[in-house]
């Protein structure tokens, strides 16, 4: 067999096999990881239905975005690196499984997660074993979060008599909620 200098020195050409991605290839994942993150899936939600310990999951999440996915100033890119940080998590954890008990596992995450569209359409991909790719999250809008809102700082109940709220007595004792 002629090595890769004896190639050089006759002039023949090397040609490589071609790989042909698959569902589970690293590029494959890649653009699963992009097309969740940036149709803004909660991943977190999504680690959580692949039975990724939710301690697990937030230090993944606090590693790549400081404070959080809900914050105002998160970028789709953490949110893409956060679901990439996921994925790789979970395929590490599930390496000894065999690609249909993978699947079913992702399968039956989305279906959990009501995106049946979604599962579907990776169903399809799975079983011809191409790779993901992002034209199956365009027309998807999976769990948008939306714009970002505040917490609220300051909550009143309304009284029995309707003269005072227990946030605007002042007291700010449990004996005002009893009558509630």
């Amino acid at each position: 067999m002629p090595s890769y200098s004896d190639a050089e020195t006759d002039g023949s050409v090397v040609q490589e096999a071609e790989i042909k991605p698959t569902f589970f290839s690293d590029i494959s994942l890649c653009e699963f990881a992009f097309g969740i993150g940036a149709v803004k899936l909660n991943c977190l939600c999504f680690g959580m239905m692949l039975n990724i310990p939710t301690l697990t999951l937030h230090n993944l999440m606090y590693s790549i975005a400081p404070k959080g996915l809900l914050h105002e100033d998160t970028t789709d890119q953490d949110r893409i690196s956060v679901c990439k940080a996921i994925i790789d998590h979970w395929m590490d954890k599930t390496k000894t499984m065999s690609d249909k008990k993978r699947f079913k596992q992702l399968y039956n995450a989305f279906m959990t997660l009501k995106e049946k569209t979604l599962a579907e359409s990776l169903k399809q991909k799975f079983e011809a074993n191409e790779p993901v790719q992002l034209e199956m999250f365009y027309k998807l809008d999976c769990g948008r979060l939306g714009p970002w809102v505040p917490p609220v700082e300051d909550i009143s109940v309304p009284s029995s008599t309707g003269s005072e709220t227990p946030s605007s007595s002042g007291s700010g004792s449990n004996s005002d909620l009893s009558s509630v």
